[in-house]
């Protein structure tokens, strides 16, 4: 047991980085913080939009915030054999239904039903098929 309850996904930590982020998001992050994880492939998503930018004021402002904000208050947690093993049972069962997913989801998915951790996301609908043919857990705190 990790003693996690929630997996964030992209779209929550990136919230938190936004102007006027959503308040309900903001409130649920900081009561629920260390009840929180983040899946490997989603600071891959976050370090891959941080290279992206331009050289900027905004690119080391964000830097700083997910190297000493992000990865100082949340766990990653890695997509391990046992999160492989339940990747390609998904994968593989989607495909036979004819619904296959994007890699990303399905992986972020995996990580989140290997720990039985609750995988916290504004784009339920995108896990909605992962979700009918595996044991994915979701809440949305948007």
């Amino acid at each position: 047991m990790t003693g996690y309850m929630y997996l964030l996904d992209t779209n929550v930590i990136s919230e938190l980085t936004k102007p006027f982020p959503n308040e309900n998001v903001i409130g649920k992050v900081l009561k629920k913080s260390r009840l929180c994880a983040l899946p490997s492939p989603v600071w891959g998503e976050c370090i891959y939009g941080l290279k992206r930018l331009p050289e900027s004021r905004k690119k080391e402002i964000l830097t700083d915030f997910y190297i000493n904000t992000v990865l100082e208050t949340f766990n990653l947690l890695p997509f391990d054999s046992h999160a492989a093993v339940i990747y390609a049972d998904i994968r593989s069962r989607l495909e036979k239904v004819g619904k296959p997913a994007p890699e990303l989801d399905m992986q972020i998915a995996a990580v989140a039903i290997a720990n039985n951790l609750i995988l916290v996301t504004r784009n339920t609908i995108d896990f909605k098929d992962i979700q009918q043919v595996s044991a994915l857990m979701l809440e949305n705190w948007f």
